[in-house]
């Protein structure tokens, strides 16, 4: 019987559970009811097998809350729309009025999943913004998303983007844009 129980206890060896009932009981032994056991090492023990916790993946919530993209964007009222957008999303955007200040930005040590550019904004250019940002060690492999109302697609290309969209005929695309670039450059 005590063989079957330790088995069932998940013991290697019947004397392990004997030791522990022992250790623990010291009134059986002292009462005559069992003589002394020898110690038993602990190796011999096996602990039973704990079934393994499934991994919960929260949907996206999580994982989309930690995207930050810098949106270059000197047009409030477009700015204020994407911002909704992407605010649907639960990513964070950094807005930048200007081409300098965008420039700033990204040769800094700030993270950013995305580059959102417009080509029509002050001081630097969209399309000239986006080859030097290819030219930052660090930002090489950062997608890129040009949104402009102007006919640039073939240079933006040229330049490095990974995605031109037609503003504001495709800024519905916007966020299945963005979630598509993003799946690709975790690879």
């Amino acid at each position: 019987m005590v063989t079957r129980a330790a088995r069932l206890l998940g013991f290697k060896h019947h004397q392990s559970l004997i030791t522990l009932i022992a250790s623990r009981h010291k009134e059986l032994i002292e009462t005559g009811a069992r003589t002394a056991v020898r110690s038993r090492r602990r190796h011999l023990i096996v602990h039973p097998k704990r079934a393994k916790k499934k991994k919960v993946r929260v949907a996206q919530a999580q994982a989309t809350s930690q995207i930050s993209i810098l949106h270059v964007e000197d047009n409030q009222q477009i700015a204020k729309l994407v911002n909704d957008i992407v605010a649907s999303e639960e990513w964070r955007v950094e807005l930048c009025a200007d081409g300098y200040s965008a420039l700033d930005k990204l040769t800094g040590s700030d993270h950013y999943d995305l580059v959102l550019v417009d080509n029509e904004i002050p001081a630097i250019n969209g399309l000239e913004l986006i080859q030097r940002a290819r030219t930052i060690t660090h930002r090489r492999r950062t997608p890129i998303v040009m949104l402009s109302s102007s006919d640039c697609e073939t240079e933006a290309w040229r330049a490095g983007v990974n995605a031109f969209l037609k503003k504001p005929e495709q800024l519905n695309e916007l966020p299945v844009t963005i979630a598509r670039l993003l799946r690709i450059a975790k690879g």
